[in-house]
């Protein structure tokens, strides 16, 4: 299969531990990750390459030929050239303890669960990292024409900048139990409440919660939007939830995945699914639901994105991204 599009993931652990641990900067390590080249009809096999993305990593994102890798224990995002990955990484200064990162505005924004911020980093100017204050741990990012929205973890509540003005936009909307992750896509913004296994359809024009929040799995990790339906990843029972796009409507029922599915990315195929607990690397055929095992990372993953014709996946024990591709 060929990977064309982009999203991003999340964790072996549940993003409300890994705000406690960023708050507290409690953290354990253990060893490599991964970067992974698709193809169709192709095995895919590791090359054992690891390439360093600082300590504590948590996230990835993809520009071009740029990865973006958040690195927590540092306060840093890390840039990995996907062209020649052999050349020195370059890192940024970002909040404290950041979580998760999004690209979008001209900018790669990180949410800072230390600071209770959200930095903001324009990668052609080496002085740029605005910091906006939004008074609580920040946990994920995602951001749209209408603005920049930021989930509020232990709040409850998503908060919206204004990317022009980098300034807060009204009060911040109650979407459900610890939402711990976002995304944007057909018209709307999706958030995972973690706590109360549920997602909220949120109007990205008027800022407010559309209709019930839509029941999902046990302790939902992760969201994207891709092939006309919403995909979310149910670390708790091991499954991943389709609904409908357009309304919100569970489309079949639940599939069994296995294992502590916490991350997703969408591709031109189907969906692409990240076991935190594992390692292994699942894909999802958007049109039949069939599921077939694409790889095995080793080590502590925790995101996983596409991008550059690869699909990339951090681990957080050894602060590095292995490199998996076809033969």
């Amino acid at each position: 299969m060929t990977v064309t599009a982009e999203t991003h993931g999340t964790h072996h652990l549940p993003r409300w531990a890994l705000v406690v641990f960023g708050v507290l900067m409690v953290v354990v390590l253990i060893a490599p990750a991964a970067f992974v080249l698709l193809t169709r009809d192709s095995p895919v096999v590791s090359d054992d390459q690891r390439l360093r993305a600082g300590r504590l990593p948590t996230d990835v994102a993809v520009e071009g030929s740029t990865v973006w890798v958040v690195s927590g224990r540092d306060n840093r995002v890390v840039a990995l050239d996907a062209r020649d990955v052999t050349q020195t990484a370059t890192t940024r200064a970002t909040g404290s303890s950041p979580l998760r990162l999004a690209i979008g505005a001209g900018s790669l924004w990180t949410a800072n669960a230390g600071d209770n911020s959200i930095t903001r980093l324009d990668p052609l100017l080496p002085g740029s990292g605005r910091r906006i204050a939004i008074g609580t741990a920040a946990v994920d990012v995602a951001v749209s024409n209408e603005g920049v929205w930021v989930t509020n973890g232990l709040a409850g509540t998503v908060t919206r900048i204004d990317p022009i003005s980098n300034r807060v936009m009204g009060p911040a909307v109650r979407t459900g139990n610890f939402p711990a992750a976002l995304t944007i896509g057909a018209g709307f913004v999706w958030v995972v409440n973690a706590g109360d296994g549920t997602v909220a359809r949120v109007d990205p024009r008027e800022n407010i919660v559309l209709g019930r929040r839509l029941p999902v799995g046990r302790d939902p990790q992760d969201v994207a939007v891709g092939h006309g339906s919403v995909w979310v990843a149910n670390r708790g029972d091991g499954t991943v939830t389709r609904l409908a796009a357009r309304t919100g409507r569970p489309e079949g029922s639940p599939m069994r995945v296995g294992g502590a599915p916490g991350a997703l990315a969408i591709t031109r195929e189907g969906v692409l699914v990240l076991d935190t607990r594992s390692g292994a690397v699942s894909v999802i055929d958007a049109r039949t639901r069939a599921l077939r095992r694409l790889a095995t990372v080793e080590g502590f993953p925790t995101s996983i994105a596409v991008g550059s014709g690869s699909a990339w996946v951090v681990d957080a024990r050894s602060g590095t991204i292995t490199r998996l591709r076809t033969r």
